[in-house]
């Protein structure tokens, strides 16, 4: 129990990066929630089981649920400030923390699950106002392989949106509710229900040639694999 207490601690350390990068422009709580971080896996050390995942998951999760609380109580202060202080919008401005707050949490799982190039091209079409044709140039992709990054990406956003609210919601880690995060537009949640399937029953079924259907399995496997492992996360924090 000890090494297993000390891996996951010096796992902790490993954090730091993630909890600076969420609490922007706040360097001096950086430390504190760190340490609020160790103090929470110190308590939960004996939940941790190495066949449901990796120590950086586990601490992962606990990370992202300390963050998450320290922003609120951040957030939940704002309340206090005087009355007469306007926005200038009509959007109210906790509204829009909060928002942004959420909008954080999905995008940085998605950007990991991605990887790297992927998140680069999609954050460049975002800046350019869709410019795809500048986008594609610049990545030396073409129409459809610019088209293959978007769908993947867009894919794996529903996928991680959809786990996170599940687990949010307190559903239970089962077949159904990971089957349930797969997007249903292309097919995909229709072949995650039939993944034990082979191929060709799949192709069958579904009136389509064995390479398609050979296609979707991959893509189901990988979208069920992301919404486990997010659901994994969550629930391990």
């Amino acid at each position: 129990m000890d090494d297993r207490l000390g891996e996951l601690l010096r796992t902790v350390d490993s954090m730091r990066s993630f909890v600076r990068y969420r609490l922007w422009g706040r360097p001096n709580d950086v430390d504190v929630v760190l340490q609020i971080v160790r103090e929470s896996v110190w308590r939960r050390c004996s939940a941790y089981d190495p066949a449901k995942g990796t120590p950086n998951a586990f601490v992962f999760g606990i990370t992202r649920h300390v963050v998450l609380r320290e922003l609120q109580r951040k957030v939940v202060e704002t309340d206090e400030l005087p009355a007469d202080i306007q926005s200038g919008r009509d959007i109210d401005p906790l509204d829009a923390l909060i928002g942004r707050f959420e909008a954080n949490r999905w995008m940085s799982l998605v950007a990991d699950f991605v990887g790297s190039s992927d998140w680069v091209v999609v954050g460049e079409l975002g800046l350019t106002d869709g410019d795809g044709d500048r986008v594609a140039d610049a990545h030396h992709l073409s129409a459809r392989g610019l088209r293959t990054v978007r769908e993947r990406v867009s894919q794996a956003a529903h996928a991680v949106r959809a786990a996170l609210a599940a687990a949010d919601a307190g559903l239970p880690l089962t077949g159904s509710v990971i089957v349930g995060c797969v997007p249903e537009r292309g097919g995909f949640r229709e072949v995650a229900e039939m993944i034990d399937d082979d191929a060709e029953t799949i192709a069958a079924t579904l009136h389509i040639h064995a390479g398609s259907a050979r296609a979707r399995i991959a893509t189901a496997k990988r979208l069920m694999m992301i919404a486990r492992t997010v659901l994994e996360q969550e629930a391990s924090a």
